[in-house]
């Protein structure tokens, strides 16, 4: 088994003093539906990237740890939302509500993936509209925006 360790950071996006990597992590699956996107968490330390796929009944599941050197510290998706003319001969990525759901519980901290923070980029916001209010009324937080 193959293991990195991170240690904690100042601006880590875990809890606890470090995070297991399992890079012989196997593949979750696919199905239909699936929402993938990737992030670079431990960014701009480790050129790493994760691979998770949302489902369409909203649960997280791991597609792939790579080294690349592409990363981002935002989840993103290769997908494309309805209303993106910029795409025009992609087909629309339409998210169920618990898929839209899930975003929206990274977006405010509320969920998390295996103590993981993922924070969504812009292409999954497009894809998943992120609800401010409904949020803050479930976590009972405010919820600044830059």
């Amino acid at each position: 088994m193959t293991q990195i360790t991170i240690h904690r950071e100042e601006f880590s996006q875990f809890d606890g003093s470090t995070y297991t990597i399992d890079l012989n992590r196997p593949f979750g699956g696919y199905q239909q539906g699936d929402l993938i996107c990737s992030v670079a968490p431990f960014y701009p330390f480790v050129p790493l990237t994760l691979e998770i796929a949302i489902r369409t009944n909203g649960d997280i599941i791991f597609r792939s740890w790579k080294f690349n050197d592409l990363a981002n510290k935002y989840l993103h998706t290769a997908e494309v939302a309805e209303a993106d003319k910029a795409h025009p001969f992609s087909h629309p990525f339409i998210a169920t509500q618990a898929q839209i759901d899930t975003v929206n519980g990274l977006f405010s901290e509320r969920l998390n993936f295996e103590g993981l923070r993922l924070p969504p980029g812009a292409t999954l916001q497009k894809i998943c509209p992120i609800d401010i209010n409904k949020e803050e009324k479930i976590t009972g937080k405010k919820i600044y925006l830059a």
